[in-house]
């Protein structure tokens, strides 16, 4: 007698269960469902990837992120096609900025398979952060995941803000402006200059490199010289 009330309590708790997981929206009823993440060092597990390209030297014009799509479900025998779309409400970003490819391919016997998405580098992006929502888009393989993980958005902008800390490295780099905290970063690919942890010396010595580069660069443009965003000549 007890084991019947034991098992009636069970089957009680797991009626619940799957109530609620309809009310939900989303219960597995075995439809393979993608469900997507974007690379742990810029997502940080969560469905939103963000990314500057402040840091990175003048020559990168683009960086692929590698999404991963994750099969929820079992493994198949033969390959199947993952369906991908651009959510253009939620999306700021033109075709320029940015490419993926629409459809992607399980291999079989898998139960991921990688989301290369292109961001790329455009002037308008020293001004502005751009949004990208991918969403998955059902397919004869697959329907998409629930809705915290059935899409990737990724906002990215080339904008460079004033260090915190320039009152103390205006001793070595002169009054602040945008081209020339851009002139820094690409001539000593350094874009944090800590003066708690940097010597007097090593500051000094970025000096001496940035007025050589200056200089070069002014002698290779001697009808344009570099000047920053109020006109006023580049110093240091």
């Amino acid at each position: 007698m007890k084991k019947h009330k034991i098992l009636n309590l069970c089957l009680a708790l797991l009626l619940i269960w799957l109530t609620a997981c309809e009310k939900e929206g989303f219960y597995y009823q075995d439809q393979a469902r993608i469900r997507i993440e974007g690379p742990y060092k810029w997502s940080v597990g969560t469905d939103s990837l963000e990314f500057s390209f402040v840091t990175s030297p003048p020559d990168v014009t683009e960086i692929i992120m590698e999404a991963q799509l994750h099969i929820m479900g079992v493994a198949s025998a033969t390959d199947r096609v993952v369906n991908l779309s651009v959510s253009q409400e939620k999306t700021t970003a033109g075709t320029n900025h940015y490419s993926f490819p629409s459809q992607v391919t399980v291999p079989a016997n898998q139960l991921s398979a990688i989301l290369p998405v292109t961001l790329k580098r455009t002037a308008d992006l020293q001004e502005n952060t751009v949004r990208l929502y991918i969403e998955v888009s059902e397919s004869k393989d697959f329907k998409p995941g629930v809705n915290e993980r059935n899409h990737i958005l990724i906002k990215w902008n080339d904008i460079l803000s004033m260090p915190k800390n320039w009152d103390d490295l205006e001793e070595f780099f002169g009054a602040f402006s945008l081209v020339k905290y851009r002139f820094i970063i690409n001539t000593t690919g350094v874009s944090e200059f800590d003066t708690n942890t940097m010597s007097w010396a090593q500051l000094m010595n970025y000096r001496i490199m940035l007025k050589n580069a200056l200089d070069q660069y002014n002698a290779a443009h001697p009808e344009n010289p570099l000047t920053d965003e109020n006109g006023q000549f580049v110093t240091f």
